[in-house]
Protein backbone atom coordinates (compact mmCIF):
# COMPACT_ATOMS: atom_id res chain seq x y z
CA UNK A 1 0.00 0.00 0.00
CA UNK A 2 1.14 3.51 -0.42
CA UNK A 3 1.91 5.93 2.01
CA UNK A 4 -0.52 8.92 2.92
CA UNK A 5 0.33 11.90 1.67
CA UNK A 6 0.13 15.47 3.57
CA UNK A 7 -3.87 14.96 4.46
CA UNK A 8 -5.85 17.73 2.83
CA UNK A 9 -9.45 16.20 2.62
CA UNK A 10 -11.63 14.78 4.94
CA UNK A 11 -14.35 12.72 3.13
CA UNK A 12 -17.48 11.32 4.38
CA UNK A 13 -19.16 8.36 2.77
CA UNK A 14 -22.16 6.09 3.49
CA UNK A 15 -22.05 2.18 3.20
CA UNK A 16 -25.01 2.28 1.35
CA UNK A 17 -26.23 -0.73 2.83
CA UNK A 18 -29.25 -1.39 5.36
CA UNK A 19 -27.57 -4.41 6.96
CA UNK A 20 -24.27 -5.96 6.45
CA UNK A 21 -22.50 -2.95 8.48
CA UNK A 22 -19.72 -4.57 9.83
CA UNK A 23 -15.73 -3.87 9.21
CA UNK A 24 -15.64 -7.41 8.38
CA UNK A 25 -18.13 -7.22 5.93
CA UNK A 26 -17.46 -4.22 4.34
CA UNK A 27 -13.61 -5.15 4.07
CA UNK A 28 -14.42 -8.77 2.63
CA UNK A 29 -16.54 -6.81 0.06
CA UNK A 30 -13.53 -4.41 -0.19
CA UNK A 31 -11.02 -6.96 -1.20
CA UNK A 32 -13.41 -8.59 -3.73
CA UNK A 33 -13.51 -5.54 -5.50
CA UNK A 34 -9.50 -6.09 -5.44
CA UNK A 35 -8.66 -3.10 -3.06
CA UNK A 36 -5.75 -4.46 -0.15
CA UNK A 37 -7.58 -3.09 2.78
CA UNK A 38 -10.67 -1.62 4.06
CA UNK A 39 -11.08 1.64 1.75
CA UNK A 40 -11.67 3.77 4.34
CA UNK A 41 -9.96 4.71 7.61
CA UNK A 42 -13.11 4.85 10.00
CA UNK A 43 -16.04 3.81 10.23
CA UNK A 44 -18.77 4.98 12.56
CA UNK A 45 -21.91 2.86 13.09
CA UNK A 46 -25.60 4.04 14.17
CA UNK A 47 -24.80 3.32 17.91
CA UNK A 48 -22.03 5.90 16.73
CA UNK A 49 -18.88 4.00 17.67
CA UNK A 50 -15.99 5.15 15.80
CA UNK A 51 -14.33 2.03 14.12
CA UNK A 52 -10.78 1.66 13.35
CA UNK A 53 -10.88 0.84 9.34
CA UNK A 54 -7.48 0.97 7.14
CA UNK A 55 -4.61 2.64 9.13
CA UNK A 56 -3.60 6.53 8.76
CA UNK A 57 -0.59 5.83 7.12
CA UNK A 58 -1.66 4.16 4.14
CA UNK A 59 -3.84 5.81 1.47
CA UNK A 60 -7.49 4.54 1.37
CA UNK A 61 -9.31 3.64 -1.59
CA UNK A 62 -12.42 6.09 -1.35
CA UNK A 63 -12.44 9.08 -3.38
CA UNK A 64 -10.92 8.74 -7.49
CA UNK A 65 -7.87 10.86 -7.54
CA UNK A 66 -7.83 11.76 -3.71
CA UNK A 67 -6.84 8.82 -2.32
CA UNK A 68 -3.11 9.75 -1.69
CA UNK A 69 -4.27 13.24 0.12
CA UNK A 70 -7.83 12.05 2.18
CA UNK A 71 -9.10 10.36 5.40
CA UNK A 72 -12.09 8.51 4.17
CA UNK A 73 -14.86 8.26 7.51
CA UNK A 74 -17.65 6.16 6.26
CA UNK A 75 -21.32 6.43 8.03
CA UNK A 76 -22.90 2.99 8.00
CA UNK A 77 -26.48 3.07 6.30
CA UNK A 78 -28.20 3.89 3.67
CA UNK A 79 -28.63 7.90 3.82
CA UNK A 80 -30.66 7.93 0.76
CA UNK A 81 -33.39 5.81 2.39
CA UNK A 82 -32.96 6.92 5.92
CA UNK A 83 -31.54 9.94 8.38
CA UNK A 84 -28.31 8.90 10.04
CA UNK A 85 -28.59 8.65 13.91
CA UNK A 86 -28.35 11.40 16.08
CA UNK A 87 -25.28 9.67 17.58
CA UNK A 88 -23.89 9.02 14.14
CA UNK A 89 -23.82 12.95 13.10
CA UNK A 90 -22.07 13.31 16.68
CA UNK A 91 -19.18 11.11 16.55
CA UNK A 92 -18.59 12.31 12.74
CA UNK A 93 -18.42 15.90 14.25
CA UNK A 94 -16.02 15.07 16.39
CA UNK A 95 -13.81 12.38 14.78
CA UNK A 96 -13.86 16.03 12.35
CA UNK A 97 -12.70 18.05 14.58
CA UNK A 98 -9.84 15.58 15.92
CA UNK A 99 -8.92 15.44 12.36
CA UNK A 100 -9.04 18.73 11.26
CA UNK A 101 -6.67 20.07 14.15
CA UNK A 102 -4.24 16.95 13.76
CA UNK A 103 -4.08 17.56 9.92
CA UNK A 104 -4.43 21.23 9.94
CA UNK A 105 -7.37 20.77 7.33
CA UNK A 106 -9.18 23.38 6.32
CA UNK A 107 -12.90 23.01 7.10
CA UNK A 108 -14.05 23.79 3.24
CA UNK A 109 -12.22 20.61 2.68
CA UNK A 110 -14.38 18.57 4.76
CA UNK A 111 -16.03 17.22 1.98
CA UNK A 112 -19.19 14.61 0.75
CA UNK A 113 -18.23 12.43 -1.54
CA UNK A 114 -20.38 13.59 -3.96
CA UNK A 115 -18.78 16.76 -4.02
CA UNK A 116 -15.75 16.01 -5.30
CA UNK A 117 -15.10 16.42 -9.51
CA UNK A 118 -16.65 13.39 -11.76
CA UNK A 119 -18.42 11.63 -8.97
CA UNK A 120 -21.55 10.59 -10.06
CA UNK A 121 -22.80 9.09 -6.64
CA UNK A 122 -25.00 10.48 -4.26
CA UNK A 123 -22.71 9.84 -0.93
CA UNK A 124 -22.97 10.30 1.65
CA UNK A 125 -26.46 9.85 0.76
CA UNK A 126 -29.22 12.54 0.51
CA UNK A 127 -30.04 12.67 4.03
CA UNK A 128 -26.83 13.74 5.05
CA UNK A 129 -26.28 17.76 4.47
CA UNK A 130 -22.70 18.55 4.16
CA UNK A 131 -23.48 22.17 4.86
CA UNK A 132 -24.90 21.88 8.27
CA UNK A 133 -21.99 19.50 9.25
CA UNK A 134 -19.35 22.01 8.15
CA UNK A 135 -21.08 24.67 10.07
CA UNK A 136 -21.59 22.48 12.74
CA UNK A 137 -17.66 22.37 12.45
CA UNK A 138 -17.54 26.30 12.55
CA UNK A 139 -19.40 26.58 15.44
CA UNK A 140 -17.30 24.58 17.63
CA UNK A 141 -14.35 26.21 16.79
CA UNK A 142 -15.60 29.40 18.07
Amino acid sequence: MNKLKKVKYLVVHHSQRKNNNSLQKIKKAHLKRGFEDIGYHYLITKTGKIIQGRSEKFQGAHVYNHNKNSIGICLTGNFDLNKPSKKQIESLVQILKKKIKKHKVLIKNILGHREFPKITKTCPGRFVDMNEIRNKLKQKHL
